[in-house]
């Protein structure tokens, strides 16, 4: 079995550093292209508008967006210097920081505020349950040690279901774990929007969701080693990110046909969801990080807690 799982992980890594090329080189002097790894999802639509708009090259950067379908696979690009940075929750960046990787957390891009969730627990169709006090025993579908995971069971606590009542089924695949609570196999399972809009249009029961949560939050990660080489770099790609967001926020319904390119929108919600508001980028909020960093390290994901100082550098914001 882990002759498999090392076959299977030199495979990814050989299809990434094929596909993507080999790290970033100066040449001559200048600024090195920047590969930015992205996930088809709606809090990266400013990456894509600034892509689409030439945001990036009216700062003078160059970038090429690399697309991912899972935040492993991002993890390796970083990594091995496939990429420079990445989109991603507040867990990915902190697994590999206590894993003893050399990355930083450069900003926020996305919060959930009161009128704006990220992710929803839902029950299935038909069901009884009310509320989330109602789910004591009941396993929830989640994908283990994942951002949703942790909001699952947070959500679940607050509730007042009791820590040893909480009980979770592993569905790692999202896509599946809509199928399997819409046709009834599993009695519960947390999802991240759009598909909470598209669940609820068939039928599911909503329960609970973020909003208001500080630790439902996505941020932009650099390699520490290339923001420490290229930090004029870093900073214009920023600035061109708070560019296209503000951008968005202003002009939503002229960024729908880049959101409709870039972002899995089930096909009855592309022409009428409505385009995401963003916040100013920012560092992350340093309670809900230190509480997943907590949280990651009583799991053993990492072997001890990653503090809000020794991951985060919002001196590129300046």
């Amino acid at each position: 079995m882990i002759k498999k799982t090392l076959q299977c992980a030199a495979c990814v890594l050989m299809a990434i550093v094929v596909f993507f090329g080999a790290p970033n080189q100066a040449v001559c002097g200048q600024e090195p292209e920047l590969k930015f790894g992205v996930l088809p999802v709606l809090q990266a639509l400013p990456l894509f508008v600034a892509q689409d708009k030439g945001m990036f090259r009216a700062h003078g950067v160059s970038v090429q967006l690399a697309p991912f379908n899972t935040a492993s696979e991002k993890d390796i690009a970083l990594s091995t210097g496939a990429i420079d940075g990445y989109f991603g929750d507040l867990v990915t960046p902190i697994v590999l920081k206590g894993n003893g990787r050399d990355v930083i957390i450069v900003a926020a891009n996305y919060d959930t505020r009161s009128d704006r969730r990220m992710f929803a627990i839902l029950a299935k169709p038909g069901s009884h349950y009310k509320s989330l006090s109602d789910l004591a025993d009941t396993p929830v579908a989640v994908s283990s040690n994942s951002v949703v995971h942790f909001l699952t069971e947070t959500l679940l606590e607050q509730s007042g279901v009791p820590h040893e009542k909480i009980s979770f089924f592993e569905a790692k695949n999202i896509g599946m774990r809509m199928q399997m609570l819409l046709s009834g196999q599993v009695e519960a399972a947390a999802l991240p929007e759009p598909l909470v809009t598209a669940a609820l249009a068939k039928g599911a029961k909503f329960l609970s969701d973020d909003a208001g949560l500080a630790t439902s939050q996505t941020v932009l990660v650099f390699s520490g080693a290339f923001a420490r080489a290229h930090p004029d770099l870093v900073k214009a790609f920023l600035k061109a990110v708070g560019e296209a967001a503000a951008f968005v926020n202003v002009s939503p319904d002229s960024v729908r046909s880049v959101m409709v390119e870039h972002v899995r929108l089930p096909e009855p919600l592309k022409q009428n969801y409505p385009t995401p508001r963003f916040p100013q980028l920012a560092p992350p909020d340093k309670t809900a990080l230190e509480t997943i960093s907590k949280w990651l390290s009583e799991r053993k994901v990492i072997p001890g807690p990653v503090e809000f100082g020794q991951i985060v550098d919002g001196s590129f914001l300046q």
